[in-house]
């Protein structure tokens, strides 16, 4: 199959989950003798926006298309998937959208708009999305296993990782490591490449992201790096993964901390075939209908 694979902007350092899906997913479609070839809103066309999209995008492909006559157009977010569908639907059979985080506020009703279009064509890694659209397919992200692994070294920290979608502060997680007498060691502005090396001074991490938030890509990595105690939540992908959940971290999230069991969550991952590999496969299972 040849596959256009179409994403808000390429992130020059560091990667997030979009990103992640993009490199891992077309170094397995490659693998299977299928093309991939990426198209970003930002960087090759230089839209900044999804208002200024709506023409100059949908134009774009309808170039693109007729010159290379993709099997599939595979959009990643709603803010993507709207050009092809406004004022009416172009290449619908052949176009398939990834859902990540819930969005709120203005853009919550255009999200929605979106997935009804979608329809069966809809994927999403987020339970809250899976409910909210109920012709969509739940389909499991992973981590790059090769990248992110145990290096064997002394675990000694209480890891966190400093960004806006955390439901807790800097302050807030000193604070409990501090109780704890556990030194804490906060992710910020650490390049991706460094960041098992991170994950492997933690003997405990901690992720707590709201509800509606992506596909947890956070957890996936933790995990593939060998971390054996993991505080996380129902929400991204944390309904399906066997860490501790705390939901109210204001009450639970010390106790959680104190009494969390060590396991083996990269060899969960490996028995439950939670890889890019199966990722893969999952998706040519859906984008052919076999």
């Amino acid at each position: 199959m040849k596959i256009l694979f179409i994403v808000k902007e390429r992130k020059k350092i560091g990667f997030g989950g979009v990103e992640t899906l993009m490199r891992n997913l077309t170094k397995e479609l490659n693998k299977k003798g299928h093309i991939v070839d990426i198209l970003s809103r930002k960087d090759d066309l230089k839209i900044k926006n999804t208002l200024q999209s709506l023409f100059s995008l949908r134009k774009k492909v309808k170039e693109i298309m007729k010159k290379k006559n993709y099997d599939i157009i595979y959009t990643q977010d709603w803010n993507i998937a709207l050009p092809l569908l406004f004022p009416y639907p172009i290449f619908k059979k052949r176009h398939f959208c990834f859902f990540n985080a819930t969005q709120s506020g203005k853009t919550f009703f255009i999200q929605l708009l979106v997935g009804i279009l979608m329809g069966k064509r809809l994927l999403t890694g987020d339970i809250s999305n899976k409910k909210r659209f109920r012709k969509s397919t739940l389909l499991a992200t992973s981590a790059d296993m090769d990248r992110f692994k145990p290096l064997h070294k002394k675990r000694i920290y209480l890891g966190w990782t400093n960004k806006p979608s955390e439901v807790i502060t800097k302050e807030q997680i000193k604070m409990i490591g501090k109780k704890l007498n556990i030194p804490v060691l906060i992710a910020e502005n650490i390049p991706h490449n460094k960041m098992n090396e991170f994950y492997n001074k933690c003997k405990i991490y901690v992720s707590l992201p709201p509800k509606g938030s992506g596909g947890g890509v956070t957890y996936l990595e933790v995990m593939a790096a060998g971390v054996p105690r993991i505080i996380g939540n129902m929400h991204a992908e944390g309904y399906k993964f066997p860490f501790d959940k705390v939901e109210d971290f204001n009450n639970n999230l010390e106790e959680a901390i104190k009494n969390s069991k060590k396991r083996d969550y990269r060899k969960w991952m490996k028995d439950s075939k939670i890889t890019w590999e199966k990722h893969t496969e999952n998706l040519i299972k859906i984008f052919t209908g076999k």
